[in-house]
């Protein structure tokens, strides 16, 4: 750290202060620019020399030699101190320059001769873990804690105020004010800037609070479900592991039992995300039958109905402003692509951090054309690669043991692509899948009715890879 211009703004020997009357030191007008290393010498010498002329033969006075004590010898000088050089920060005080800052470089100085902090390193300060964090494989959203510590010189400057004194000295004691016993000058400091790096990441749909950061990098930990564990299990022995998130069995946190899994959006760079839930429905038949033996009215579901469709519900349910689960699931279903098309769209993030989950009314396929053209922003060979890849699944799923003897509910596909054009698809979410009993084996393509347990999942992914080899013809 250097001096710019010299040691000016200094104290002066019998001065009272960096302003302090009296003709300026000779030294001091050409001196040239010195490190705190050679400033601290010339400071000893100084102080040496100042110590020095109160001895025998030289003049006596406040602050020189030593006072008179009463009824006893005279006291000693006191030793001179080697100079400490402290750097406080503290708060700026006034009104904001309403200046924009300027381009990063060494600031000018308001008053005073300034500390150049060019070269210098930045004040240390506690790294704060991120708020902002979210998760990323939408309803299967991968939570991830972002803690990171960005400087930005055009963020903001502080002031600190560095001082050079003689050492300490006791309660009570006068001050001792010999020359070169203290350097104040104002010093422009960058700020640590404690804003996070929001991390590419939105929770598209599901529960939240189900996930949580794993400490190691590439894994998020999941709150675990029996059925989900299982599947995922199996999954691992199966045709389909290259299509699914790699399971790393389950850990215990904080009390709570959770499963490891690959992160699916690590090694992207700030990733576009869309949520495709997949199948003509995504309820259990058990669920439609238990709550037909156990009825509940739902004043939440209601309010949900009549924030799409006020015309929804009928009179009866305008009376009680109350819906049971299976009517809402079944209306649900209808208004959107999953009856038509065999899925639908939950939502999507944009690189820029957009997100938009309003595609409850989305159903038909011009409009799910219209949202992957939108999705995509024109790259064909982003679509080429999803196009790809989607149809590696389907011969994949043809051969699967695993998708035969399932129930495959309320799994998605998610679709992940980022400016590099690294692309990708995986079948996730699997809390609902449930296996099917005896020898039995679905079609995953032929109509659904109340007992046959069919899903209709290979009649959503044909009709999701007509969509977009359509778009890749135009």
């Amino acid at each position: 750290m250097t001096l710019p211009g010299g040691p000016a703004g200094m104290a002066r020997p019998g001065g009272s202060g960096p302003r302090g009357p009296g003709p300026r030191s000779p030294e001091l007008g050409r001196a040239p620019r010195r490190t705190v290393r050679e400033l601290r010498s010339l400071f000893e010498a100084r102080c040496a020399a100042a110590a020095g002329s109160g001895g025998p033969g030289g003049p006596r006075g406040p602050g020189r030699g030593g006072a008179r004590v009463p009824n006893g010898p005279p006291a000693p000088a006191p030793r001179p101190g080697i100079p400490r050089l402290t750097v406080t920060a503290e708060e700026p005080s006034g009104p904001p320059d309403p200046r924009p800052p300027g381009p990063p470089g060494p600031p000018e100085p308001p008053r005073g001769s300034r500390l150049s902090t060019a070269g210098a390193g930045h004040l240390p300060q506690p790294r704060r873990p991120s708020t902002s964090s979210v998760s990323s494989t939408g309803s299967s959203s991968l939570l991830d804690d972002s803690e990171d510590d960005l400087l930005s010189d055009g963020e903001g400057r502080t002031r600190g105020d560095v001082q050079l004194d003689g050492g300490a000295r006791g309660h009570g004691q006068a001050r001792v004010t010999g020359p070169w016993q203290k350097i104040r000058t104002m010093v422009n400091l960058p700020v640590i800037s404690p804003f996070k790096k929001r991390q590419p990441w939105v929770q598209l749909a599901g529960h939240t609070g189900s996930f949580k950061a794993s400490g190691t990098s590439g894994l998020i930990l999941k709150r675990c479900s029996e059925p989900e564990r299982d599947c995922l299990a199996r999954l691992m022995e199966d045709a389909l592991r290259g299509c699914v998130p790699t399971f790393h069995g389950v850990v215990e946190h904080d009390g709570e039992t959770y499963l490891q899994l690959q992160d699916l959006l690590a090694g992207f760079d700030t990733p576009c995300v869309l949520d495709c839930k997949m199948g003509v429905r995504t309820y259990l038949e058990e669920e439609l039958s238990k709550a037909r033996e156990r009825p509940k009215l739902r004043k939440d579901m209601y309010k949900k109905m009549l924030e799409v469709d006020p015309g929804a519900p009928t009179a009866e349910e305008h009376a009680q402003r109350a819906v049971t689960k299976p009517r809402y699931m079944q209306w649900r279903e209808s208004i959107s692509s999953s009856t038509t098309l065999g899925f639908r769209i939950e939502g999507i993030k944009k690189a820029d951090g957009s997100c938009n989950t309003d595609f409850k009314t989305t159903r038909s396929w011009e409009e799910v054309e219209r949202v992957f053209t939108e999705f995509l922003d024109g790259d064909a060979e982003v679509l080429g690669r999803y196009l790809s890849r989607l149809r590696q699944i389907r011969t994949t799923l043809d051969i699967s043991e695993f998708f035969r003897r399932h129930e495959v509910i309320g799994s998605s596909l998610l679709f992940v692509h980022d400016r590099t054009r690294r692309a990708g698809v995986w079948l996730i979410d699997f809390g609902k899948t449930t296996q099917l009993p005896g020898e039995q084996t679905l079609d995953h393509r032929r109509p659904w009715e109340e007992g046959n347990r069919e899903d209709g999942y290979l009649l959503g992914l044909d009709n999701l890879i007509g969509i977009l080899a359509g778009l890749a013809e135009r």
